[in-house]
């Protein structure tokens, strides 16, 4: 690594308590690199002046950073198999589940969850957390644009979301049983007791040695039986290792 670099990576953790050596060093650096290039920046003291000095710019930097991809029903047939292996089981055992949407960036995710929950007429409650303040705040809105939700079928869309402008409004009954919270997964502590965590393509820029910690934390933080739900491309070699099953396609199963 070069030494301007890891002199950035110290002077970025004091400036916005994020750890970027807990992330692949060669993706994340050619990411700040393409956003110095882009806004005329010729060095990372250039680059910390800014962040220190524009509050805009900072929030768009962590935004860029934190790779705020995310869609309504992403993955259809994790949602499918949700639907289909954990909704009954819940619903049989009369459960109110506690769940998790980590990493949930503008929200897509935990409304997702919350359609089937309540489609499968069940009680719940969804934390929702992400480390972008500027994600969270169109979260919490609940108003999307006509391309954000692609994946939302027609019956769906009628049903829990109002027509407002050019876009979408979630309909206040589907965000009554969601809590979004500004957390760093790196740093702040987990909570407990969780039925389901979603976690999914957020591993995937991180190292293997914080990829292994987070999973260990988040095993922890799940209620025996509960479920953690990882992206299509972040595939457990050794689910075991963390007390867990895989269950079907990105969905596993806490056993011990």
């Amino acid at each position: 690594m070069d030494l301007a670099y890891a002199s950035f990576q110290r002077a970025f953790l004091k400036e916005t308590g994020l750890d970027l050596t807990s992330y692949k060093q060669k993706q994340m650096q050619r990411r700040i690199d393409q956003w110095m290039s882009r806004h005329g920046l010729k060095s990372y003291n250039d680059l910390i002046k800014l962040l220190q000095q524009d509050g805009d710019k900072r929030e768009e930097f962590l935004g860029y950073l934190t790779i705020n991809t995310s869609q309504f029903f992403r993955d259809q047939k994790v949602f499918d198999n949700i639907n289909t292996l954990i909704l009954p089981q819940w619903k049989k055992q009369g459960l109110t589940p506690r769940v998790w949407s980590a990493g949930t960036s503008i929200g897509a995710e935990a409304y997702t969850m919350a359609i089937l929950l309540q489609e499968a007429k069940l009680n719940y409650s969804i934390l929702a957390t992400d480390i972008d303040e500027g994600a969270l705040q169109q979260a919490r809105s609940g108003v999307y644009r006509e391309n954000q939700l692609q994946g939302v079928p027609p019956h769906i869309l009628g049903v829990y979301f109002t027509k407002e402008g050019e876009g979408y409004r979630v309909k206040e009954s589907l965000q009554r049983g969601i809590t979004f919270r500004r957390q760093n997964l790196l740093e702040d502590p987990f909570g407990r007791s969780f039925d389901m965590i979603l976690c999914r393509n957020v591993f995937i820029y991180f190292t293997w040695e914080t990829q292994e910690r987070l999973l260990q934390d988040f095993a922890r933080a799940l209620r025996r039986e509960g479920y953690f739900i990882s992206g299509s491309a972040e595939q457990m070699t050794d689910p075991a290792k963390y007390g867990l099953k895989r269950i079907a396609h990105c969905i596993y199963k806490l056993e011990n």
